[in-house]
């Protein structure tokens, strides 16, 4: 297999550490994204020592500012004159409510917006790569959204953690459909997935500390199939589960729902691209 760039971000920790870990020993150019300098640093040499590959870089940024959002795009690019696949494995779930800048609540900052900004900034990069693939980290938990409160968005004033994450991620889901049919004919693919319950900090901070779940690596292969096979090389806007493509839920499915998380998070990241289709001519 010949070598490709991926970005991999959250790769400092959890399932993202695992694919970074995977993709390396494949002999694939991997760049890490981390929110921490020195952790990130550390997470690098490790993996160097781990993998026997030189061929790992480390950018760092926090991704509930938007800013730092774009900054790391800018950084990937002027670095890297191609980028194969993009993996948006970033995620958290907030216990309490927090407020990134803006007002918008972090969870639905991170899991969604970040996905939504990053992409829209790397997406030049991609379309030059192509064939190029996008692979965005979703959650079974998008099943339990049986009506999204758009009132409630993107500060989530009334705050339950889990439904946060619940929304997040069903945003997640239908954002990758809609954007599936923007890039239809670019060599660019769009698909997510549900990577199992795993052991990471996230689902620690949904069970409150219990351990549970599979190991990390479980999550990777998931998250490496979508990034390399030939088979899902072939989808675009596929959601893959429980180790095969499933039917989202009929919420994510709904046109209706993708074109208003597709507005809300081309408005709130200013994805220029995307705000007005009549205005982008490709």
């Amino acid at each position: 297999m010949a070598e490709r760039t991926i970005l991999v971000t959250g790769s400092t920790d959890g399932i993202g550490k695992a694919t970074a870990d995977a993709l390396s020993r494949q002999g694939h150019r991997v760049l890490l994204h981390g929110r921490n300098p020195g952790k990130g640093r550390k997470v690098l040499a490790e993996l160097e020592t781990a993998t026997g590959s030189g061929r790992l870089d480390l950018f760092t940024a926090d991704l509930s500012v938007q800013e730092q959002v774009r900054g790391l795009a800018e950084e990937v690019a002027g670095a890297y004159d191609r980028l194969d696949v993009l993996v948006n494995n970033a995620g958290v779930f907030m216990p309490e409510r927090a407020v990134a800048p803006g007002g918008i609540e972090m969870t639905f900052a991170v899991n969604f917006l970040a996905q939504v900004l990053l992409t829209h900034e790397l997406l030049g990069l991609l379309e030059r790569s192509a064939p190029a693939r996008i692979v965005n980290v979703a959650s079974i938990a998008h099943r339990s959204v049986r009506s999204v409160d758009w009132d409630n968005l993107p500060g989530f004033p009334d705050y339950d953690a889990y439904d946060a994450y619940a929304v997040s991620k069903l945003g997640v889901v239908a954002f990758t459909a809609r954007l599936a049919r923007t890039l239809e004919g670019t060599g660019v693919t769009a698909n997510c997935l549900h990577p199992g319950v795993i052991e990471t900090k996230l689902l620690r901070a949904y069970t409150h500390g219990r351990d549970g779940g599979a190991p990390p690596e479980k999550g990777a292969e998931v998250e490496v199939r979508l990034a390399l096979s030939p088979d899902a090389g072939a989808v675009n806007g596929g959601y893959f589960e429980e180790n095969r493509w499933k039917r989202p839920s009929p919420l994510a499915l709904d046109a209706g729902v993708q074109d208003r998380f597709w507005e809300m998070g081309s408005s709130l990241t200013g994805a220029v691209r995307w705000a007005d289709p009549k205005a982008y001519a490709r």
